[in-house]
């Protein structure tokens, strides 16, 4: 008898202890874990659309409707991405989630990119260059460039002037060199008629570089605007010029590319391609990459001018090239995103994403960005 009660005693302390552990242990239902954000490219399209894409793969990772065309650039800063619109919006953007957060309305297009600069963020609309102040998106100041700033404004070092200036170019055939608190330090206006459609290259502390509509490149000395030389082309120069070394690259309309001398102006050498080009280069090694309105994109090498390699695309290339990693982005007027090597330019991937392209990419490495010549923070 004690033996069976000892038998039925056990177990039911076995189950007794059993409920009471569980009572004192509450376990969460299964959540399925948060998603890890990668490397992400970023785009704009005239369908009016923003695009997230995987910059390994092309898979699209989100895309989202905004009120106008995106010409400019976007800008990654301040743990967002910043878009503008041919309408003068400027989207404030979650980069992961690709949600609107909020919008600022300028009332003018914003076609030119706008600069991270001291905090806050420089936005070109129509003919004004905005300073705006993030946390309230109310302008600390604005300056009016009598026409429209179709390019990006940079910033850098003045000798003995300023440490941090400002440098824009617009439509009305100005270069402005401004400092921080909004207030001219030298305006430069050539001496033929024409308009600055191109960004201004400002990357040492004597002089600038800077394409016109009259066919001029312009080296401008930074400390107070005076022309150094003017290289001669044959049609309008929009396309914004890079300076590596001793060479000033940049495309014009007559259809060459060109390789300029930085200190004298002379022609180093030109590449004839079969229609005009404002794609502004990119440049990984010693090849540079740029677009044509022949719909081709050229890998050139900067020594001799010798083309290494050139893609054909289904519509015109308007875009600037983003190099990184061993490869080379640039969307076309075929709707169509490319990944391409920069080796031998063989196809990565593409990606169609149902709109024409005039907006460049960039991409978020996670560990920082990566941006096209157009922008100006575009570090050489």
């Amino acid at each position: 008898m004690k033996l069976h009660f000892r038998n039925l005693f056990l177990p039911a302390c076995a189950l007794v202890a059993l409920a009471g552990f569980s009572s004192c242990h509450k376990y969460s239902p299964d959540e399925p874990f948060p998603t890890v954000y990668t490397s992400s490219l970023f785009t704009g399209s005239n369908n009016k659309m923003v695009y997230s894409l995987d910059p390994k793969t092309g898979e699209m990772k989100w895309k989202i409707p905004v009120d106008g065309e995106v010409h400019a650039t976007p800008v990654l800063f301040n743990n967002f991405l910043w878009v503008g619109t041919s309408t003068g919006v400027l989207y404030q953007i979650n980069y992961k989630e690709g949600s609107v957060v909020d919008t600022v309305h300028y009332g003018a297009p914003i076609e030119g990119t706008p600069l991270a600069y001291n905090g806050n963020l420089l936005v070109p609309a129509g003919n004004i260059l905005h300073y705006v102040n993030l946390s309230n998106f109310g302008d600390i100041w604005s300056y009016d460039m009598g026409g429209p700033i179709l390019s990006s404004p940079t910033t850098h070092r003045i000798p003995d002037v300023n440490d941090n200036a400002i440098f824009v170019s617009s439509m009305s055939n100005k270069v402005v060199a401004l400092d921080p608190n909004g207030t001219a330090l030298w305006t430069y206006t050539p001496a033929a008629a024409g308009a600055f459609y191109s960004s201004p290259c400002v990357v040492n502390d004597s002089f600038l570089y800077v394409g016109n509509d009259n066919g001029n490149l312009y080296a401008l000395n930074t400390q107070d605007g005076t022309e150094k030389w003017a290289f001669a082309t044959l049609g309008q120069v929009r396309s914004s010029p890079i300076q590596i070394g001793g060479n000033v690259l940049v495309g014009s309309n007559d259809r060459y590319f060109y390789s300029v001398d930085s200190a004298t102006g002379l022609l180093r050498w030109k590449v004839r391609t079969t229609d005009g080009i404002v794609s502004s280069p990119a440049v990984d090694n010693q090849y540079v990459y740029f677009g044509s309105y022949d719909g081709n994109l050229y890998c050139v090498d900067i020594i001799d001018g010798a083309i290494k390699w050139q893609r054909p695309s289904f519509g015109l290339i308007k875009t600037a090239p983003l190099t990184y990693g061993g490869a080379v982005y640039i969307g076309s007027f075929d709707k169509n995103l490319y990944k391409l090597d920069t080796a031998d330019g063989g196809e990565i991937w593409v990606k169609n994403i149902q709109g024409q392209m005039e907006a460049s990419a960039i991409i978020d490495t996670v560990g920082g960005a990566v941006v096209p010549s157009i922008s100006g923070n575009y570090r050489y």
